[in-house]
Order: structure tokens, then sequence, then C-alpha cells
């Protein structure tokens, strides 16, 4: 995949947080971000690049990072749910999970897999991606993507993740997740304009 578009920039911020680091998806990753020019992912270029995938070690500690961060088993520091940051006993599948479910049957989409939530960060910032794609190929439903993509940018994208983004600068221990992070930051900022 080279990234070239918005919507291929998001589908790899969405699979670093939906997938753990392997080798193959490291290696994957570091494929299609070499062909990209943007100076805003030039720090996340790096940082994949910095990592070696030949260390066992580098590897396992990739792999834990992901797993502290986002699954567990201890108490997260950046759960990676809207829900979480915007439900006030901070519990997953609460009321923004649900009005995320109905924005993806707003625009005929479903998630595919029982695995993944609706609000998580991978998944919104992948029906991001979907919505632009669609929208920008034009025809009778480009206005009904436009406000369901204003809606899930702005009423959720935006509403929670600078809290989470933050916890998560806060938390990571490698330089990969940290830059994952501001990168992620960036991006949504960017299309936040």
């Amino acid at each position: 995949m080279e990234i070239a578009t918005p919507s291929e920039t998001l589908r790899l911020l969405s699979s670093m947080f939906l997938c753990k680091p392997t080798r193959e998806i490291i290696e994957s990753w570091k494929s299609a971000i070499e062909a990209d020019s943007s100076l805003f992912l030039a720090d996340l270029q790096d940082a994949i690049h910095e990592i070696d995938t030949s260390s066992d070690q580098v590897m396992e500690d990739l792999l834990w990072e992901f797993t502290r961060l986002f699954i567990g088993p201890y108490k997260l520091p950046c759960p990676p749910w809207e829900s979480v940051y915007t439900s006030s006993k901070r519990l997953m599948m609460q009321e923004s999970a649900a009005q995320v479910r109905e924005l993806y049957e707003q625009a005929g989409l479903s998630l595919g897999t029982d695995d993944v939530m609706p609000d998580h960060i991978g998944a919104e910032l992948n029906f991001l991606a979907v919505l632009l794609d669609r929208r920008q190929g034009g025809g009778e439903q480009t206005e009904a993507l436009t406000v369901i993509l204003e809606n899930l940018l702005h009423d959720h994208l935006l509403q929670w993740t600078p809290k989470f983004i933050r916890d998560m600068e806060n938390a990571a221990e490698t330089g990969f997740y940290k830059t994952l992070a501001r990168t992620t930051r960036t991006t949504l900022e960017i299309f936040g304009r």
C-alpha cells in the first residue's frame, strides 16, 4: 500500500492501532510509508524504520507495549475506545459506541467483525478513510456521506482523541508508540480544519 491519499494515511494509522506489531506487519508498514513524501509523516516514517525487526527483544518489547497500552490484562493507561472517554463511569460499549454504529448503518456499512468495537480508535480512523473514499467517488450519496463524515469527525473523533492521545503519549515507553500518538494528533488536526 502506498500512502498517496488522506484515506491511505488514515488506513495506515488505523492498522497501527488494530494490529499486533509482528515482523510481517511492521515490514508492511515500512513499505507503505516509504513512498510517502508528506512532512507530517516523516517522524512516523523514522520511528518505523528504527524498529529492528530482526531483534527478538525489540519485537517482544513492541508487543508488550501494544498489549499494555490497548489490550490489558491490567488497567489500560489509554483505552482505545471512545466510550471510555465519553461515559461518566469510563465504561466500554456506552452511548458513543451506539452512535458510531448508527453512523455505520447510515453509510450502509458494518464493521464486519465482532472482534473490534465500533468506537475503537482504529475502527473510527478506518471508517473515516472509507467515508472519504466513498465521498470522493461522487454520486447522489455525496451530500449524505459528507454529513456522516462531519459527524464522525467533529462529534466523535475530535471530542475524545485529544485526551486519548495525551494519555498514550504519557504512557508509551517506546519511541514508535509516542510518535504514533503525535502523528495521529497531527492527522486529526489537519482533518478538523
